[in-house]
């Protein structure tokens, strides 16, 4: 269950490990009559999709949320990163209050150890322009199916140190994430921490800047965002079963639907609805 519903049927087809994922969520698309391409590269395949009652505004800066649909293989990817495409789906097809909002399922986010510029997000970062979409806001969303806390990344501070135009990338990201912090307020409870990088990486190695969001239980997203930098247990070398609960569950046969609590569907319904409305203005010239 996700907040009170049934898993819809695609849905739950999308979960077997042998799921033509990207077909299904075309055909889902075309089955709601939601506006939607296709966008193929060397990187993966993509789909951008629009929202049913999305509004738009040349003097607004373009807004783009994605969410990864690969999965490690042999794995459900329920948290990871199953329920954020679904919850896009949702709000594709409600879509309430949407402004200069595109959303993007993208390919090639799990490839442990590799660079991030192999990631579908480097590849499509520097498709945007070519797209239609400019140098928009990419809001990622990953693992937001359990907890009631929303997590905002400060991931981008570590790369500052990497030159003058990571270093404005990373200070693009504060401001961001200070506006996307008061559109939340009051909503649900917000933390800032250090998140493990995903597919936000990817986009700023193109020099897009992307605010990675995601979703954990109060005290998990209290732990991380106390921690000076990254805790130990994000290291992928530190022992399992060290990290929170939530993390400790993902890239395995554990990663399954029975996970999903009723408070992150609820809390992601709100965060895009209120993201989805926000008004940043256009770059200069």
């Amino acid at each position: 269950m996700t907040d009170g519903r049934a898993l819809p049927a695609w849905f739950i087809g999308f979960l077997h490990e042998k799921a033509d994922r990207y077909a299904m969520l075309m055909q889902t698309l075309a089955s709601a009559s939601i506006d939607h391409q296709s966008f193929e590269s060397a990187a993966g395949s993509f789909i951008i999709a629009h929202p049913k009652a999305n509004k738009t505004d040349t003097h607004y800066r373009a807004k783009v949320f994605t969410a990864h649909y690969d999965r490690v293989p042999d794995t459900p990817g329920a948290l990871d990163n199953s329920a954020a495409c679904l919850q896009l789906m949702d709000y594709l097809e409600l879509g309430r209050g949407a402004f200069n909002t595109t959303v993007v399922f993208t390919d090639r986010e799990e490839l442990s150890g590799r660079d991030a510029t192999e990631q579908g997000s480097y590849a499509l970062g520097k498709a945007f322009s070519s797209l239609g979409l400019g140098l928009p806001l990419v809001f990622t969303f990953d693992v937001t199916g359990r907890g009631d806390a929303l997590v905002i990344s400060q991931a981008a501070q570590a790369l500052r140190s990497e030159g003058a135009a990571m270093a404005r990338l990373a200070a693009e990201l504060d401001t961001v994430a200070a506006e996307a912090s008061r559109c939340l307020s009051g909503r649900m409870p917000l933390y800032r921490a250090r998140v493990p990088f995903g597919e936000d990486l990817g986009f700023l190695r193109a020099g897009v800047p992307a605010l990675a969001l995601t979703v954990l239980p109060r005290a998990e997203a209290e732990e991380l965002a106390g921690a000076d930098g990254l805790p130990p247990w994000a290291s992928p070398l530190h022992p399992k079963h060290k990290k929170p609960a939530t993390w400790r569950l993902l890239h395995s046969a554990d990663d399954l639907p029975d996970l999903y609590t009723a408070s992150a569907f609820s809390l992601m319904d709100k965060a895009l609805n209120a993201l989805g409305a926000l008004r940043v203005r256009a770059l200069a010239g």
